[in-house]
């Protein structure tokens, strides 16, 4: 006898219209950004796919990342800690369990 397996969890929804409480400041971003890519003045964009606590806070992965090998990624997901968004939407929508999407750019100077 086949069974179906069971249908898979709901898919958190993408929030837009968010509230920003904290973000990281410029000094975060210096103390996050990887050595040698500071060393050799090299810049990247990371674009994060980030869930949402019930304090608000963000726990993010990395969908992309240019260019890879720098440690921009890691970086991005460590000042990714310093965000903090508030508990409802412009338009009222709870946040909590709701997804972000965020991207982060490195740039010097």
């Amino acid at each position: 006898v086949a069974v179906d397996p069971p249908p898979a969890p709901p898919t958190p929804a993408v929030l837009t219209g968010v509230t920003w409480l904290e973000q990281p400041n410029a000094n975060d971003y210096v103390r996050y950004y990887p050595p040698r890519a500071m060393e050799r003045d090299q810049e990247a964009r990371v674009q994060l796919d980030c869930l949402v606590s019930a304090d608000g806070r963000i726990s993010c992965t990395v969908t992309s990342e240019d260019p890879t090998g720098w440690g921009f990624g890691e970086a991005s997901l460590r000042v990714a800690r310093h965000f903090r968004v508030a508990a409802t939407t412009a338009d009222g929508r709870p946040t909590s369990g709701g997804r972000i999407r965020r991207t982060i750019v490195w740039r010097l100077g």
